[in-house]
């Protein structure tokens, strides 16, 4: 039976009751006949009027009830964005109110799923797109080979170079995926110790010592005095870094410098790396902490990478309850920076 019946059928029976006691109270008592027929008459009006004005009552009640079936349809046909006003009674109203935090929290859900979905979507095609690339070098060049194509001696080690250096980089690309798929599960170990700023600089920058004098690079390091240690996990505060100025060298013209520093904020050490590359635009600053994006739509092999790098950077950071951006415009370099708390506590995950 709909609410609008049940409260028409509640008010009649109540109505009639009433009336029934009060035509039998008429016709006990000594009255007139007329005078009696008179009260009936006038009983029966204000019960008609009763009825009346219970209609008009309810009407908003059963109005916002029905407004809140139509809006539930609507949710339940994936259209999140409907809301129901808040008219009616109190309780209609709250009801009302709790229906539309339940309808955003649905829509924020949902919009997450999508975006998620399109994530997914896209790490597929970059995986197949990045597996695939190496692949079909090693192919080729091997076939190469073993058709007797390359009769030169110089050619043949040319393409073994070629060949290690695309089983390298796919190495490279799996064992990131590796490392990123360990950070989600947060099945990486996470045993922080007390590690200091100058300890990890110099771990990270004796790495490149070859690399920055190949690209004729100066390295300008800052580092404020007598800074105190973070509870941290060296080798992850290393790999961190360790990416970030391969990130810097790989931009950085010849001949260019490279700074790092390290200060002493209120609740942690500030790490940045910076460079006078290219910079990047504004709008690609918010992506390219993303898995798989790439500055370079044409996915160059110099300098493209795995598109891995910085969001296990974030990762890493995130872990440690820091945080990390970028500060950088077009044509005036690029400067990295992430944060490390001093009192993150052990854990283990």
């Amino acid at each position: 039976m709909k609410l609008r019946s049940l409260l028409i059928l509640s008010n009649l029976l109540s109505l009639s009751v009433i009336l029934i006691f009060l035509i039998i109270s008429y016709v006990q008592m000594s009255i007139p006949p007329r005078t009696s027929l008179s009260l009936i008459g006038i009983t029966l009006l204000a019960g008609a009027v009763s009825f009346l004005i219970h209609l008009g009552i309810t009407s908003p009640l059963l109005k916002a009830v029905k407004q809140m079936i139509s809006d539930s349809k609507m949710i339940g046909e994936g259209q999140f964005e409907a809301r129901t006003s808040l008219s009616g009674p109190k309780e209609i109203r709250e009801l009302a109110l709790q229906f539309n935090d339940m309808a955003e929290r649905l829509n924020t859900l949902f919009q997450q799923l999508k975006q998620s979905e399109r994530y997914k979507t896209e790490l597929i095609a970059n995986i197949s797109h990045d597996l695939r690339t190496p692949v079909a070098s090693i192919l080729s060049f091997a076939e190469a080979l073993e058709d007797g194509v390359v009769q030169d001696e110089r050619d043949r080690i040319e393409y073994l170079g070629v060949i290690k250096r695309e089983t390298l980089r796919l190495s490279k690309l799996i064992e990131e995926l590796f490392e990123l798929s360990a950070l989600d599960k947060e099945s990486m170990p996470f045993e922080p110790s007390a590690s200091y700023a100058d300890d990890l600089l110099i771990k990270s920058l004796q790495q490149f010592e070859l690399k920055l004098k190949e690209n004729g690079l100066k390295v300008e390091v800052g580092i404020e005095e007598n800074l105190p240690a973070v509870y941290a996990v060296p080798e992850a505060i290393i790999r961190v870094l360790t990416n970030l100025i391969q990130n810097a060298i790989t931009y950085s013209p010849r001949n260019s410098s490279l700074g790092l520093t390290v200060e002493k904020r209120e609740s942690g050490l500030l790490f940045s790396v910076s460079d006078e590359g290219p910079g990047i635009a504004i709008e690609e600053q918010g992506r390219i902490f993303d898995r798989f994006y790439r500055l370079e739509k044409s996915r160059n092999k110099e300098h493209g990478g795995t598109g891995l790098g910085l969001a296990i950077c974030r990762e890493m950071v995130e872990r440690h309850g820091g945080e990390i951006g970028v500060i950088s415009a077009p044509g005036e370099g690029s400067e990295f920076w992430f944060t490390i708390p001093f009192n993150r506590k052990e854990e283990s995950i």
